[in-house]
């Protein structure tokens, strides 16, 4: 398959998807004071309701990886879509809490598989030699939709209402679904690959490669996506001369940039 092909054919149908994870993980952080004044949610409410999408993500990580290897990314990921675009659509009805926390979970189990399904893609799809940059082409086309849950994601809050916004992003979804499953070939291995032999999971997790790199990406991807997702909007609106919320993430971003280069010198 020609170069051109593969991008348009493979990679950019999943980066879409990976795109709408980043829309969905940030959003919250727009719609934080609609949903504590309409649903009569207390900051806890809200710190749980943002995380459902973390923890549901994790939870289904271990099967979707299976999934990945029997099934291929092509009907994993727009399986998943499809879980994603009926928790959006649940959380847009939603009228109490428990829903808010159900449509959330499944957006979040929708999602799960965005990135890895992507990266699998390409593995099976691309060149060696273009690995590294078709990963990036992925990874920078999915930080995008972080950008867009501001300023785009305000206007159209604006003329939508957060619940029309979320019927939309859940109609986007189920068509990005489609997407996957139409535009996407089907992977035909050439020859049959040998099975690896197993490795279990206490072997991961004692080995020393692990235990270097965990503590640090932790720490690392899990205070970004807090600030990202959730806290840094309210205290920039309310602390830090009153923000708007779709500038939260820019005034987050030059904050860290100063304490990085503060850090560098």
């Amino acid at each position: 398959m020609a170069a051109w092909r593969s991008f348009v054919l493979v990679l950019l149908p999943f980066a879409a998807g990976y795109y709408l994870s980043y829309v969905f993980r940030t959003i919250n952080a727009l719609i934080a004071g609609a949903l504590t004044e309409e649903v009569a949610l207390s900051p806890a409410d809200l710190g749980l309701l943002t995380s459902v999408y973390f923890l549901a993500m994790a939870a289904v990580q271990f099967p979707l990886g299976i999934l990945l290897d029997r099934y291929g990314p092509r009907r994993v990921q727009a399986a998943s879509l499809i879980v994603a675009a009926a928790g959006a659509g649940v959380f847009a009805t939603a009228t109490s809490m428990p829903g808010l926390m159900l449509g959330r979970g499944l957006i979040g189990i929708g999602v799960a598989a965005a990135l890895m399904a992507s990266l699998k893609a390409i593995v099976l799809w691309f060149p060696r030699e273009r690995i590294a940059f078709a990963n990036g082409c992925v990874v920078m086309l999915g930080a995008l939709g972080a950008v867009t849950a501001t300023a785009p994601a305000e206007a159209l809050v604006a003329m939508l209402g957060w619940r029309g916004l979320f019927l939309l992003l859940g109609a986007i979804t189920a068509l990005c679904a489609l997407a996957v499953f139409v535009i996407v070939p089907e992977v035909a291995p050439i020859a049959p690959l040998s099975r690896p032999p197993p490795v279990k999971l206490r072997h991961i997790y004692r080995d020393a490669r692990f235990l270097r790199l965990a503590p640090l990406s932790t720490m690392c991807i899990g205070t970004s996506w807090s600030l990202q997702g959730l806290w840094a909007a309210p205290w920039f609106e309310h602390e830090a001369c009153g923000y708007r919320a779709s500038s939260s993430a820019d005034g987050a971003g030059a904050q860290l940039w100063r304490l990085a280069s503060r850090l560098g010198r």
